[in-house]
């Protein structure tokens, strides 16, 4: 959390997408094997790599504020271990996608491991949603909602000011 603005669901979607991408480009030029490929999918995954560091420290970052709301620590990690587990596979991924973009050997497990990479990926994008949208990781509590105990219709008891606009 920078300054109380949670960040990590603002990262995490960069590579997210960018993983996806950059294997369909991997996949692209093993089928298709036009030059003008060869580089999409190397550049598109090592920035998918930067931005997953990114989105696990930004994670990391968010980790005490969920379980201070209640989700469960269990499923914290879970979903932890399956990033990290695909923050090596796209660094794999990368790394032979560099390697083979010049001289296609070997472009086949380039691509292989860049279907695995975004398997993981999928895999650690749904427990994150689980942890939102089951867990509540994503609540913030509103500024507006009212305190416990505290009557919806202001301090006075009485009903709220009519809106003049």
């Amino acid at each position: 959390m920078i300054d109380g603005l949670e960040i990590h669901p603002s990262i995490v979607h960069f590579p997210i997408a960018l993983t996806i991408v950059g294997a369909l480009a991997v996949l692209a030029y093993a089928l298709l094997r036009r030059d003008w490929l060869r580089w999409f999918g190397p550049i598109l995954l090592t920035i998918a790599l930067a931005g997953a560091g990114g989105a696990y420290f930004s994670g990391k970052s968010a980790e005490d504020r969920a379980e201070h709301i209640g989700v469960p620590e269990a499923a914290i990690e879970e979903h932890e271990e399956v990033a990290i587990w695909a923050i090596w596979v796209i660094g794999l991924s990368a790394l032979l996608a560099w390697a083979t973009h010049a001289s296609r050997r070997g472009v086949w497990l380039a691509g292989v491991v860049s279907l695995a990479a975004v398997t993981l990926v999928a895999l650690a994008a749904h427990r994150g949603g689980k942890l939102v949208y089951i867990h509540g990781a994503g609540h913030v509590p509103s500024a507006s909602a009212p305190k416990a105990g505290a009557s919806p219709a202001g301090a006075t008891g009485g009903a709220p000011a009519a809106d003049t606009h």
